[in-house]
């Protein structure tokens, strides 16, 4: 099977595991968020200690797309800092990696990121090599490209970091304000995966705060939606384009209780951990 619905679970409940799987960077320090069997394709955070190198020349089996959550990492003799994204399709050349004072990465590979020495060949198409979030414009107005109807995206703010010329696919960021909520329930064609990467949002499963993280499969309707200090949260669609049918709603729950989608290890993770769905504590 594919990878199953995992909605949601917080990424801190997950241990980090010694190597990346392929054999690729066997010093850094993963956590699985979740994989598909099948194809091998994942998404993970990955841990790197400060000073880890590889310097010889490789290529990696797998589109390798990051986006850098702490620290930073250096890659072909550029930066990526705080925040920094790119797309890099399977076989894109590395001359080096490095992080001087350790970073830690969301990153999602396409299939298993088994690495070999040497230069190598991509679809320049799907490259997005270096992206400093910060300074993008963000859109907020009407939302076309996405194909999401007449929604009012009044109190969000959409930045798109990649489309995949052949498959539609996308991925990109979403910020959402303090006290923005909506009375609609929304229903996807297909996966919808999302990572939060600051802030908080309620909906029917729970409040899902930094480091929470769900894989959805097509069809499921969710929602609605609420945060109380605003969020922000990486977002990628997988299997074909975009879009959205609308669900009108009671409107939300702003104090949901945590009832997750998830079964096998992720559910033994969760029930171990306790109740993740915690006010801040001050």
């Amino acid at each position: 099977m594919g990878r199953p619905h995992v909605e949601f679970i917080q990424g801190q409940v997950i241990p980090f595991e010694r190597g990346l799987y392929g054999g690729a960077r066997s010093e850094v320090m993963v956590r699985t968020l979740s994989r598909d069997n099948e194809s091998g394709a994942s998404s993970t955070i990955i841990k790197y200690p400060a000073g880890w190198a590889r310097r010889e020349p490789h290529v990696v089996a797998a589109d390798e797309e990051i986006f850098v959550l702490e620290g930073e990492i250096e890659i072909n003799g550029k930066t990526y800092g705080k925040h920094f994204y790119a797309h890099l399709p399977r076989g894109f050349s590395r001359s080096s990696m490095t992080s001087a004072k350790g970073a830690v990465v969301l990153t999602f590979f396409s299939a298993e990121p088994k690495a070999t020495s040497g230069a190598g060949t991509h679809d320049v198409r799907r490259l997005v090599e270096h992206l400093d979030t910060r300074r993008m414009a963000g859109i907020t107005g009407k939302r076309a490209h996405m194909n999401s109807g007449d929604w009012d995206p009044s109190g969000t703010i959409h930045k798109p970091l990649y489309v995949d010329p052949d498959s539609g696919e996308r991925t990109w960021l979403i910020g959402m304000m303090p006290y923005w909520s909506t009375n609609k329930a929304e229903i996807h064609p297909v996966v919808e995966e999302e990572f939060a990467v600051l802030g908080d949002i309620c909906f029917p499963l729970g409040v899902m705060r930094d480091g929470g993280y769900f894989w959805r499969p097509p069809g499921i309707k969710h929602g609605p939606f609420a945060t109380w200090g605003g969020a922000l949260h990486l977002c990628r669609c997988k299997g074909g384009p975009f879009a959205t049918t609308w669900v009108e709603t009671d409107g939300p729950d702003w104090n949901p209780p945590y009832t997750p989608v998830m079964d096998g290890p992720y559910r033994a993770m969760v029930d171990a951990a306790g109740d993740y769905n915690r006010e801040p504590g001050y």
